[in-house]
């Protein structure tokens, strides 16, 4: 029996197509078939199997493997196993794809440098609760590196507890959430970032009141400008929502800061005393009644030794406590 040898560089896939790919099947599926018995498989007169047989050969796609019993059928052969034969060129179709890839790459970017920036190309309007709503889901499944959002307000896209998911997974990128007291004053504010804060996500707090934004990887954003409308800004227009999302991230405050001090629970209080809530509204936010939030709050006021909510809210600032 004839040793096999591996394919030499002119062996490609695509030379195992019409009459060739039919003897290379044959012989896969019966190895030391003769010459005869192929060309009563593939169908070819025995001088063309001949002629194929010994032309596959020359390209290392099949080898000889010896003469067949007595003096009939002529010569046997054997494929070469696929990933001998043909894996070379398979890595050089490969990489013949890649670089075609990237030349189409690079005269696309040469033809779109070369065309006028028009409005569309920075700015889309998105109309309606709908538009927006899948606009946000597009870009939380695209985005790979990170998400930034500002919270404020009612949630007029989904719900204010909606987008969390009820089996707590970590995130699978990382979120960072920015909310303002006109969000934390929401129904179900609290629950809801308590279940961001379940899986991972880094929240903050800001005083001031914020527009609804988001960012995805840096490379796209969007930002609402009513309930009904919002903007998707593309191109050098995401590199200023990106600013502003960081200017005010590193001013903000973090939720729920873990350390020393007062319990998760009474930081929540705090946060929602020093966002501005009514007593009834922190009541409802956190499931109690109004004369418990005022009895929480004495309390805090008594370790921290002031005599007012102003003070109480300077000093928990002061000491890290929100």
């Amino acid at each position: 029996m004839c040793p096999m040898t591996t394919a030499p560089r002119g062996a490609s896939p695509l030379d195992l197509v019409g009459v060739r790919g039919a003897v290379y099947r044959t012989l896969l599926a019966a190895p030391g078939s003769t010459t005869d018995d192929v060309a009563a498989a593939a169908g070819l007169p025995a001088g063309e199997a001949r002629a194929t047989l010994r032309a596959m050969a020359a390209d290392g796609l099949v080898v000889p493997d010896g003469p067949a019993a007595g003096d009939h059928g002529g010569e046997r052969w054997r494929a070469v196993p696929p990933q001998a034969a043909l894996g070379d060129g398979v890595e050089r179709l490969r990489a013949d794809l890649e670089q075609a890839e990237s030349l189409v790459a690079e005269l696309a970017d040469l033809a779109r440098a070369a065309e006028p920036l028009v409005a569309g190309d920075l700015v889309e309007v998105l109309s309606g609760r709908e538009a927006q709503a899948r606009a946000i889901a597009h870009m939380e499944q695209r985005s790979r590196r990170s998400s930034d959002l500002f919270q404020t307000g009612a949630n007029t896209v989904a719900s204010v507890a909606g987008g969390i998911t009820d089996d707590r997974e970590p995130s699978r990128i990382p979120y960072r959430v920015v909310v303002d007291s006109a969000f934390l004053a929401e129904p179900a504010a609290v629950r809801a970032l308590d279940e961001r804060v379940a899986v991972g996500h880094r929240v903050r707090v800001v005083d001031h009141p914020l527009v609804k934004l988001a960012v995805s990887d840096g490379e796209l954003a969007m930002v609402q400008v009513d309930p009904s409308t919002s903007l998707l800004l593309k191109g050098p227009l995401v590199r200023v929502a990106v600013e502003l999302f960081e200017t005010t991230w590193r001013r903000s405050r973090p939720y729920l800061r873990e350390g020393a001090g007062p319990s998760r629970d009474d930081r929540q209080l705090l946060h929602l005393m020093i966002s501005g809530l009514t007593d009834a509204a922190m009541a409802s936010q956190l499931a109690t009644s109004p004369r418990t939030v005022q009895r929480r709050i004495r309390a805090l006021m008594d370790s921290a030794e002031v005599s007012t909510r102003l003070q109480l809210g300077w000093y928990a600032l002061r000491h890290d406590w929100v």
